[in-house]
């Protein structure tokens, strides 16, 4: 158990309002759950009068209907009990800059002091422990952590739920070795759960090569020397026990002073992530990059197949390529002629099925006016991004392409299509469940 993190006494809260409106709405719920020790200790939570109509789609909303609040008390009545509940300890909240200052709009009408407690928001802390990600609301984030949640916007359930999302949290922390309480507040670029820095100063080689061992899943790693020089990266799949022994072997052989290794999703992502700093490598090492990816990834590949040159010819004729992202649910699709983070788009679907028309229509039309110019990759990794492309399409996985002549707003072939492909290629990463 965590020294820096068990003697810390938190209060999980969530309110249930009549609207956002800080001085003209009211509380008609709220649920509290008390964390201690790093276990969640008692837990507590009150209907409230506001004294006024809970408008039809709040009601909605909370399931909360005017008849279960008429006979409450109201929050004068109680505003004792919850300060006491909550002491002295950290305020924490699925959306803590709308419950904190709401609570603190209460006390303020009622005459009290306002809270001083520290206060964290799991909402922002899990856009800085997963920055990629699109949807943070708590319902999604109980799903993908497996949480139960069964009674959205609910006060004690949202409590309850956001209390046992922000436990896993403090084990990630601590699995990341947290060194700082304040870093609990301040977890930018310190705690991505796709991304682990190892430095020669505090990290073995063993402690590198571990990693390296527990990731069963595409990632990057990237070692760098002296001011900052990046010695050697490679694309690992992840699944080969002769690769990775391979890496140890770099691991013990280079003399690194940081390593980082990033989970990817998609081999192809780690590939993209590798074209961007190849270049930078002494050229001797880069030849031993390509030889150990195609030895690793195409040994029983024959590239002069018709199978395969068939698959080379769709690779070419086709415009934009399709990816399920690391993170579950969502996808990432780029435009083959211009590969890489600035140019792709993450989406959901069918949620951003129109924004993902449009960029469709953006991209082809760019396309069209030979706006790209760009390789898909550079000349040096061409070769290889093409072969791991065509032997996806020949297996069926991984991979989806389409061609900018398509008519996507009006053809429903592509969207059945579309809808073929992400039920058959089910994200497989357990991210971030399983996180580096």
């Amino acid at each position: 158990m965590s020294e820096l993190l068990s003697p810390l006494s938190f209060c999980v809260f969530d309110l249930e309002t009549t609207g956002g409106n800080l001085k003209s709405d009211r509380i008609i719920e709220i649920g509290m759950v008390r964390i201690e020790n790093l276990k969640i200790t008692e837990k507590k939570s009150f209907l409230v009068n506001p004294k006024r109509q809970i408008p039809d789609f709040i009601q909605r909303l909370t399931s909360i209907k005017q008849k279960d609040v008429e006979n409450e008390q109201t929050i004068e009545q109680i505003i004792d009990e919850i300060l006491e509940f909550i002491g002295d300890r950290i305020l924490v909240a699925h959306n803590a800059s709308f419950d904190v200052p709401f609570l603190n709009a209460v006390l303020k009408r009622l005459g009290r002091d306002e809270l001083e407690n520290r206060s964290i928001c799991t909402n922002l802390m899990t856009k800085y422990l997963i920055p990629t990600l699109m949807n943070s609301n708590l319902n999604y984030m109980s799903q993908i952590f497996e949480i139960s949640h069964n009674n959205a916007h609910r006060a004690l359930d949202d409590a309850d739920a956001t209390a046992k999302l922000f436990l896993k949290y403090l084990d990630i922390f601590e699995n990341k070795g947290i060194k700082k309480v304040n870093h609990l507040y301040y977890p930018k670029n310190r705690f991505e759960l796709d991304l682990k820095h190892f430095k020669k100063k505090t990290h073995t080689n063993e402690d590198v090569i571990q990693n390296i061992n527990n990731v069963k899943k595409p990632f990057l790693i990237t070692f760098k020397g002296d001011q900052g020089v990046i010695l050697y990266a490679y694309p690992c799949n992840g699944s080969s026990k002769e690769e990775k022994e391979f890496l140890h072997e770099k691991v013990n052989s280079l003399e690194w002073k940081n390593v980082s290794i990033r989970l990817a999703g998609p081999f192809v992502e780690a590939l993209i992530k590798l074209d961007l700093v190849l270049s930078k490598i002494d050229r001797k090492y880069q030849d031993e990059i390509l030889e150990n990816i195609k030895k690793y990834n195409f040994k029983d590949v024959d590239i002069k197949s018709s199978e395969m040159k068939s698959k080379f010819d769709l690779l070419n004729q086709s415009d934009f390529i399709i990816l399920n992202h690391l993170v579950p649910g969502q996808y990432t699709i780029y435009p083959i002629a211009m590969m890489g983070k600035k140019s792709g788009l993450i989406f959901r679907y069918p949620g951003h099925k129109k924004k993902l028309i449009q960029y469709l229509n953006s991209k082809s039309s760019r396309l069209q006016n030979g706006k790209y110019k760009k390789q898909v990759v550079s000349a040096t990794l061409k070769e290889i991004f093409d072969t791991y492309i065509a032997k996806c399409l020949t297996e069926d996985k991984e991979v989806m392409l389409l061609s900018r002549h398509s008519n996507f707003k009006e053809n429903e072939k592509f969207f059945k299509n579309l809808e073929n492909f992400l039920t058959k290629n089910k994200n497989t990463y357990d991210y971030p469940k399983h996180y580096i």
